[in-house]
């Protein structure tokens, strides 16, 4: 056996001690967020507060919350996929740009979905990643809570 930074002939090892991150953020796990069609966002906890935090080392642009995912109208058949049961790490201050995964609730019933946010012929789009989900435009009623900046599966 090898002891690390050790060689064995002339080879050269493939091998080194990576880089850790030296910071971590803690952001509260606050509700969940509908993958699917549109449903009543509920907020149990006030902004920044909550009974359950999780740590990254995203630093934030501006408040930042986990949500986790119901539903699966995000689960992909193939390429990118969130499945049912991730969280989600949403900052409210990150830039909004067509591509990204968003938040968006529609401020007149207190519903909110995630989905992805697209851009075809000069309009926005909020597109699930699952195919069996429809397309639906974004209109003046619609607004965008914050864009998703990491996901996070937990297997337990």
């Amino acid at each position: 056996m090898l002891a690390l930074g050790s060689s064995a002939g002339s080879a050269e090892s493939n091998i080194s001690i990576a880089a850790q991150p030296n910071k971590s953020f803690r952001y509260p796990v606050i509700s969940w967020v509908a993958a699917g069609a549109w449903a009543e966002a509920v907020e149990p906890y006030p902004a920044g507060f909550s009974d359950t935090y999780e740590f990254s080392e995203y630093d934030s642009k501006g408040t930042a919350f986990w949500l986790k995912v119901k539903g699966d109208s995000m689960t992909a058949p193939a390429g990118q996929s969130i499945t049912e049961g991730t969280l989600i790490l949403v900052d409210t201050e990150a830039e909004v740009v067509p591509g990204k995964l968003v938040v968006a609730k529609l401020p007149d019933s207190n519903e909110a979905t995630f989905k992805k946010l697209v851009s075809d012929g000069g309009r926005l789009f909020l597109k699930p990643l699952n195919p069996s989900y429809p397309i639906e435009a974004v209109d003046e009623n619609c607004r965008i809570v914050g864009v998703v900046v990491q996901a996070l599966q937990k297997f337990y």
